[in-house]
């Protein structure tokens, strides 16, 4: 190896390539961020070399289907013999070796069930269209999360997965480095070795302890996560020739697996009480009276003399200190990659919305494929034939039985496929719909006073951002006697700002019937084939009841009721309190719509505009 090279690389995401063939079957993967081509296959390639000989290398399209990842009838051979023969999926075709899934964002629910079933448990069972088979399928995943937008890998997978890669220049460079003719069997050799030491590495119960507070801190629910965390810093132990974890590989565990898993900032201590003591006020004297001593500390248990040698052979490394949690927490913070910290922060005020923006709906002509369905090919649906096929093999031999005429012998010639009714399958697609963002304004006397210049701004700012996102905007203005449809959905950004800037203000609040309005236009963009999701943005004092009478307690009366017919549609939807200090009666309005309540007394439109992308998004992210 080249003295000018360090032992072990440096960078996160090669060592990483090293930990998952020390110890593939326990860390499940890796989902690859964003990576080129050459990378991808460079990560993959080494890792599979790093494996036991033989390990297979399997690359499937995000499009697979549940059938081949499981495996069943083999179609061809089924025909030829005449009876039911079963083929091997992929997943277990790649049992000890390297499954590499492109586009793993855009997996289908049937697909990545699979998926997260062998990871689980190593195994695949098969046990349709006659066949009950049970195959090993111990596979160390490579998902390549080239997502944009919207699309992102699904929790379920991510959760499985020990590490997430992002390939920078330092970790293409130590791959490249690693991938070298002359240091390569060095690295075999020395992974090889680690794969029996493994079994033989201890974890001292503090550092178990302090992964465990650092997962906290940072938000990690997953108990998978600090399993993980665990079996990585066992497996960079085994690397470097010891048999007991130390502090450097608990950092690095932690970094690699818990940072970036992070949802939150970890708390900021509290001030020392020492500093206190310095800031004496001018008049005030200072406490000159002698402390009261410490108590006393109990001397630590004598240590057989027996277990000192042993404990010098086999313990030379720094133990654990009350400060474990604090060194990770720094480890895990440092490892956070510098955007992070902004989404995180962000991310700390955002609640949860209800619903589902941007849903994907089942179609029959159109969209993604996602497999096939038993029924006939009427209505525009397209058929399936090789699953068609497929469901028709198990059963030719029985359909071949046919009785022999005019009691002769020999039976009657069949035909090469016997398909009946039952067998027909035709193809699914699934399609992603849009969202439309329906802006519910109070354009009323008392709103116009604090926001209905914010408003418009946050609009404008929201529709600029649709040619990016595919998404609608609508604005419905209320004030007066009723309410006004003054932008139907659209893309449109001339004619939205010049309908927001003719906006006018003034006049009563008749909140039932904007409510009415919403759920209206909510409804008929539903039935358009888009999501909607509103933003109501009022102060909540409803004065203008639903007949048009004025009366501030029927007007909330009947915005109530409003409110729960709303509900009743499971619209997603926010509540934007435009009042200086909050009224009750708006956060009433939120919860009878089960709407999610913002307060926002000192908000811009920038801000304002920049929560309801946050709101989409994490509405997305919950469906």
């Amino acid at each position: 190896m080249s003295s000018s090279r360090p032992d072990l690389p440096g960078g996160l995401g090669a060592l990483a390539a090293l930990l998952l063939a020390v110890d593939a079957r326990g860390l499940g993967g890796a989902v690859l961020d964003h990576p080129v081509h050459e990378q991808a296959r460079l990560f993959a390639s080494l890792v599979r070399s790093w494996l036991p000989r033989g390990a297979p290398l399997r690359r499937v399209p995000s499009s697979v289907t549940a059938d081949r990842l499981y495996g069943g009838v083999d179609l061809a051979s089924t025909l030829a013999a005449g009876r039911i023969v079963a083929e091997r999926g992929v997943l277990a075709g790649a049992d000890g070796g390297v499954l590499v899934i492109p586009m793993a964002e855009r997996l289908n629910t049937s697909a990545r069930t699979a998926v997260c079933e062998v990871l689980d448990h190593g195994e695949i069972t098969v046990q349709r269209d006659g066949i009950a088979d049970r195959h090993d399928a111990r596979v160390c995943a490579m998902l390549l999360d080239e997502s944009v937008d919207e699309e992102l890998v699904h929790p379920s997978l991510e959760d499985r997965l020990a590490f997430r890669v992002r390939f920078d220049g330092r970790t293409s460079e130590e791959l490249e480095w690693m991938a070298d003719e002359t240091e390569a069997p060095h690295f075999e050799a020395r992974v090889r070795e680690a794969r029996v030491r493994l079994s033989q590495v201890s974890v001292d119960d503090a550092w178990a302890t302090a992964l465990c507070q650092t997962a906290d801190a940072f938000g990690v629910d997953s108990v998978r996560a600090t399993l993980f965390a665990l079996r990585c810093a066992r497996a960079l132990a085994a690397l470097d020739g010891r048999l007991m974890v130390t502090e450097k590989d608990a950092e690095r565990a932690a970094a690699l697996v818990l940072a970036p898993r992070a949802t939150r900032l970890p708390p900021q201590p509290p001030p020392e009480d020492d500093e206190k003591g310095d800031d004496v006020a001018p008049n005030e004297q200072p406490d000159t009276s002698d402390p009261e001593p410490p108590p006393p500390t109990e001397p630590p248990p004598a240590t057989p003399e027996s277990s000192e040698p042993e404990q010098k052979d086999n313990d030379d490394s720094p133990q654990p200190t009350p400060d474990s949690g604090e060194l990770l927490r720094d480890a895990v913070q440092a490892a956070l990659p510098p955007n992070l910290l902004a989404q995180l922060v962000q991310n700390s005020t955002a609640g949860s919305m209800q619903g589902r923006v941007g849903e994907e709906t089942p179609n029959m002509l159109r969209g993604r494929p996602r497999g096939a369905r038993g029924g006939l090919p009427r209505g525009g649906a397209r058929l399936h034939l090789l699953e068609t096929l497929r469901a028709a093999a198990p059963w030719q031999r029985v359909r071949s039985r046919v009785s022999p005429a005019d009691g002769a012998d020999a039976p009657a010639p069949r035909p090469r496929v016997a398909v009946r009714r039952e067998d027909f399958r035709i193809r699914r697609f699934i399609e992603k719909t849009g969202t439309t963002v329906l802006f519910v304004v109070d354009a009323s006397g008392s709103s116009a006073l604090y926001r209905l210049a914010e408003a418009k701004g946050a609009v404008e700012l929201l529709l600029a951002e649709t040619y990016a996102r595919r998404d609608r905007v609508s604005l419905i203005a209320f004030r007066g006697q009723g309410t006004d449809v003054l932008l139907p959905p659209t893309r449109a950004l001339a004619r939205a700002k010049k309908v927001l800037a003719a906006l006018p203000g003034g006049g009563g609040t008749p909140m039932a019937h904007a409510i009415d309005a919403a759920v209206a236009q909510a409804i008929a963009t539903r039935r358009g084939g888009s999501s909607p999701l509103v933003v109501m943005m009022s102060d909540g004092r409803a004065n203008i009841a639903r007949d048009g009478t004025p009366g501030r307690k029927q007007a909330e009366l009947d915005a109530l009721a409003a409110g729960a017919r709303f509900a009743s549609q499971h619209i997603p939807a926010m509540f934007v309190d435009t009042s200086p200090r909050g009224e009750v009666m708006a956060r009433r309005l939120a919860e009878s719509m089960q709407a999610r309540y913002l307060l926002l007394p000192s908000a811009d439109a920038k801000a304002l505009g920049g929560l309801v992308k946050t709101a989409m998004q994490m509405a997305e992210g919950n469906g």
